[in-house]
């Protein structure tokens, strides 16, 4: 996995949704697996806007400016093993 094709299976899917169906990829892998990598990057951003000391008001209205490339692969990267199943 590359910096591009993370951001591309990124914009496939709804970032914090409650459906599974919103995290279907064209990459072939589990929409289970891409829910919890992704559920995971939300927390790792919910804790970056805490140490910049965004207010839980104020989340939504920033997510945007967190939700990049760069956080993406710094949180693919925190992974010692690819956390996304394909599907079988």
């Amino acid at each position: 996995m590359n910096k591009t094709t993370l951001w591309q299976l990124r914009t496939e899917i709804v970032l914090n949704s409650l459906f599974m169906s919103d995290y279907q990829n064209s990459f072939g892998f589990t929409t289970q697996s891409v829910l919890e990598f992704f559920d995971g990057y939300m927390s790792y951003l919910e804790e970056l806007m805490t140490e910049d000391g965004v207010s839980d008001s104020d989340v939504c209205t920033v997510l945007d400016k967190y939700d990049t490339v760069g956080n993406l692969w710094a949180w693919w990267n925190m992974y010692d093993i690819n956390p996304l199943e394909k599907e079988e």
